[in-house]
């Protein structure tokens, strides 16, 4: 995979960094452009930051895990800090240990620079308006009063992940939620960050297992000079962490000389990150967004298992009643349709729910309690025996098909 030297632009009021990837496997296209060669591209207002030379940082981070999927060479075509090549090199053996059927360690191909640390004491976070970067807000704004330490300064909303480059009417409407002064303390600065590096990933690198995590951690890199610790939110407690695209082990690889990257934090399960964030920015609640269905552009439907599941986290710490964001309101009903993936897959969501059914027998929400513990029984079930069904459907495809290569072997 060829990165080629990346071009800094200003247009529209916009700073542009883009490189031209090309993709070395005989037959391999990108979907967007039909052929082996796309641009990659991030941008951001300029007025909060444009950079003085372009850094191949970014866009290694980003088509890391596509190559390694690939595993074709990765040549890089800017050159790249030399702290960050040596923890690309422990990224590889992290995700080639977690996923060996779908990734490898592969060649990489580029020149090296070194930089002193930047002196910058802004600390900059992946800002979606869900409860785990609304956590890295508030408990910073904890650590401060108590330890003095650094609060978050800048906050970094991207289109293109979970908000779809062609969705402008559901990014406008997050955004101008999200970037409303007062749901995020005096002296934050918000940026609103578009890249089209989910285009570049889709189609080869499974999104949780190598996707979203090294994008984060390259477009964080954009901004190194200036913010020199770069945050992004956890999604478990350590006793619930599998292998991911973005774990507390892998992260930190995406750190250079000049700022560091830390996967923020597992100390706290999510209904702890709700406590913290109710007792010390609640005001950041009233424009929770956890949705990623959006059903003709809600905001938070209210029906999907993510929407449910942080209703009932809300519930539980008795604060649903100041969110007022979610288009279906919660009842013991509501939990009849809920459908949770495959356990062995996603099982950390599965432990969401055991903690909140947990919760939910210590707080006495029978009502709750009996329904969501038929629908944890169902949905186990269901899910076996769809895996069941699968294995007869292809154990049945493999002997048809073996039966018939005898016939052809007999004739």
């Amino acid at each position: 995979m060829i990165i080629q030297p990346s071009k800094i632009t200003n247009f529209d009021g916009r700073c542009r960094i883009a490189a031209m990837v090309e993709l070395e496997t005989p037959g391999r296209v990108f979907t967007a452009t039909g052929t082996a060669q796309q641009e990659l591209w991030i941008d951001w207002p300029a007025d909060y930051f444009v950079p003085d030379k372009p850094d191949g940082g970014p866009f290694a981070l980003i088509c890391l895990s596509v190559a390694m999927s690939l595993k074709e060479r990765l040549v890089i075509g800017d050159p790249i800090c030399q702290s960050l090549l040596i923890n690309i090199l422990e990224a590889m053996e992290i995700y080639k240990t977690d996923f060996p059927d779908i990734c490898d360690v592969i060649q990489l191909e580029t020149v090296t620079y070194h930089r002193p640390k930047s002196e910058t004491q802004r600390v900059g976070s992946f800002y979606s308006g869900g409860v785990d970067s609304l956590y890295n807000i508030a408990e910073h704004k904890r650590l401060q009063k108590q330890y003095g330490i650094l609060s978050v300064t800048d906050l970094w909303l991207i289109q293109g992940m979970d908000i779809k480059l062609s969705d402008d009417a559901l990014w406008h409407q997050t955004k101008s939620l999200l970037s409303d002064p007062e749901a995020w303390s005096e002296g934050m600065c918000y940026v609103d960050i578009r890249t089209n590096a989910r285009d570049i990933h889709d189609k080869f690198a499974p999104w949780e297992q190598l996707g979203f995590g090294p994008i984060l951690g390259g477009i964080a890199k954009c901004f190194s000079p200036i913010v020199g610790t770069a945050l992004i939110g956890s999604y478990a407690k350590y006793t619930d962490i599998i292998p991911h695209a973005s774990s507390p082990l892998v992260d930190p690889m995406w750190s250079c000389g000049r700022q560091t990257v830390r996967h923020f934090s597992c100390r706290a399960s999510r209904i702890e990150k709700i406590e913290t964030i109710a007792g010390y920015a609640p005001e950041l609640l009233q424009n929770l967004r956890v949705c990623y269905l959006n059903p003709e552009g809600a905001y938070n439907c209210g029906r999907c298992e993510k929407c449910l599941r942080t209703q009932m986290q809300l519930m539980l710490c008795n604060c649903l009643d100041e969110c007022k964001m979610f288009d279906q309101p919660l009842t013991p009903q509501s939990l009849q349709k809920l459908q949770l993936p495959w356990q062995k897959k996603n099982h950390y969501t599965w432990d969401f729910w055991r903690d909140i059914q947990r919760a939910c027998q210590l707080a006495g929400h029978d009502d709750f309690d009996r329904i969501l513990s038929k629908q944890l029984r169902r949905n186990k079930f269901s899910r076996l025996r769809k895996r069941i069904k699968a294995a007869v459907r292809s154990l049945r495809k493999s002997t048809k098909a073996a039966v018939r290569s005898a016939l052809r072997r007999a004739r």
